[in-house]
């Protein structure tokens, strides 16, 4: 009933007439004013100068109009919540695995933002296992997984599969590390590059090193593919990467691609969020395209 009464009062003091605020409330005028009446004693205040024509707010009136603007702004924005029909709005909190973020994350968020200015937008990056538990914790709204293909999403989330990845073992180019064509026990006995443990790359790689007897060699631990091939380029290991972003990178022509006979690993990339989005569901659909542009 409060939220009523206040629709009310502020449309009467908008619309400087009780007339005007009835016919844009589609009430009766005598409803309007029970509903003023109602509120004033609620307050147990004097909202209107009923001495002048038309009556015109109070001291205290313009004092509670303030106030009730913004609740009934918060008030429809907590009802628009659910609605999936609705204009996305509040905070969009989004997950990002490392390999997509430094592909689209500058052009995702920008998009995301021009599209949706009342959108506030926080970012996490992390493995595909953690994103999938805070998505599943409500920790999150949306995230991009990488999954081991062919997959399929975990049970509990929505998305789409936007592409599967190939990866492909990398080492300079001038003085290679190894043979241009190989296999994994030629390549136990070198030191590699590669993204710290929980990286499904890493953990394929080495559980094919341990199918085999033999046991990864790790040279230098670090996040992030574009530094990475700086130093694979200058011949401090072996990596893996995915070959999408072998074939954009500046150093492209110092890598060189090891064709390993006894290993292949495909990823998949998937744009994840929650099974009842609410109003975030428009948000979700621009920031899958945003990714499925970044990995056409």
């Amino acid at each position: 009933m409060l939220f009523e009464d206040l629709k009310a009062f502020v449309a009467v003091i908008d619309c400087a007439s009780l007339t005007k605020a009835a016919e844009k409330l589609c009430l009766t005028q005598s409803a309007v004013s029970r509903r003023l009446q109602h509120l004033e004693e609620s307050l147990n205040a004097s909202l209107f100068d009923r001495s002048s024509r038309p009556p015109v707010p109070t001291a205290m009136g313009y004092r509670i109009y303030e106030h009730a603007v913004t609740l009934l702004r918060d008030a429809n924005h907590l009802l628009s919540i659910p609605q999936e029909s609705a204009t996305p709005s509040g905070r969009f909190r989004v997950g990002f695995t490392q390999v997509v973020a430094d592909v689209v994350v500058f052009d995702a968020v920008t998009r995301i933002r021009q599209a949706f200015p009342e959108l506030e937008m926080q970012l996490v990056t992390h493995w595909s296992s953690e994103l999938e538990l805070m998505i599943s914790r409500g920790e999150l709204d949306a995230a991009t997984l990488l999954l081991p293909a062919p997959s399929q999403l975990p049970e509990g989330l929505a998305g789409k599969l936007i592409t599967t990845l190939e990866i492909v073992v990398v080492q300079r180019r001038q003085h290679p590390i190894v043979d241009s064509a190989s296999d994994i026990n030629s390549l136990s006995c070198r030191e590699w590059i590669l993204n710290p443990r929980g990286c499904g790359y890493r953990a394929a790689l080495e559980a094919a090193m341990g199918g085999r007897g033999q046991k990864l060699r790790l040279g230098i631990d670090t996040h992030g593919a574009a530094i990475q091939m700086r130093m694979i380029a200058a011949g401090l290991g072996l990596g893996l990467l995915p070959r999408k972003l072998l074939q954009e990178s500046p150093l492209r022509d110092q890598l060189a691609i090891v064709e390993v006979r006894d290993f292949a690993l495909q990823v998949d990339i998937w744009g994840a969020h929650s099974l009842r989005p609410g109003n975030l569901r428009q948000a979700n659909e621009l920031l899958i395209q945003q990714v499925s542009d970044g990995f056409p």
